[in-house]
């Protein structure tokens, strides 16, 4: 099933995928539709070590529906998996290479409920389970 198809049936069922309170840093949403120059390395750490967000970058915070919403983080080089989440929807970025994920969506016409302000969990996540989190508020319209 393609990740397209995953998003809108999330949408579509209203999926709850988190219900606990966001205990990440809250990042200005501002601040990532900046992309970085020179695009940040990723930090060397063993697999054991507390995995790290170094930077988040993402084409729109403020998500018009018809458009390709993409992204890209770069973390830890011991980060196995980067989540990206609300309460309406979840879905893991693609690694391209240790320590660099990136993302695309092609966001269509949404039902009015679903167009409004989310909180945008991204969760880096180590072997281990320990976790980085940064959240960013976004909305769709």
């Amino acid at each position: 099933m393609n990740v397209a198809r995953v998003f809108l049936i999330a949408l579509a069922l209203g999926a709850c995928c988190s219900c606990a309170e966001p205990n990440g840093r809250r990042v200005d949403p501002a601040t990532v539709v900046v992309m970085p120059k020179p695009w940040p390395t990723p930090a060397v750490a063993a697999p054991n070590a507390p995995p790290k967000i170094v930077a988040l970058w993402m084409n729109e915070t403020n998500v018009p529906n018809g458009i390709d919403w993409y992204g890209r983080a770069v973390t830890s080089t011991n980060v196995a998996s980067l989540e990206i989440r609300t309460e309406s929807f979840s879905f893991v970025a693609e690694r391209t290479r240790f320590g660099d994920f990136r993302f695309r969506q092609h966001v269509l016409d949404m039902v009015p409920y679903y167009k409004r302000e989310y909180l945008l969990r991204v969760i880096a996540r180590n072997t281990a389970g320990d976790r980085d989190e940064w959240d960013v508020p976004i909305s769709f319209r």
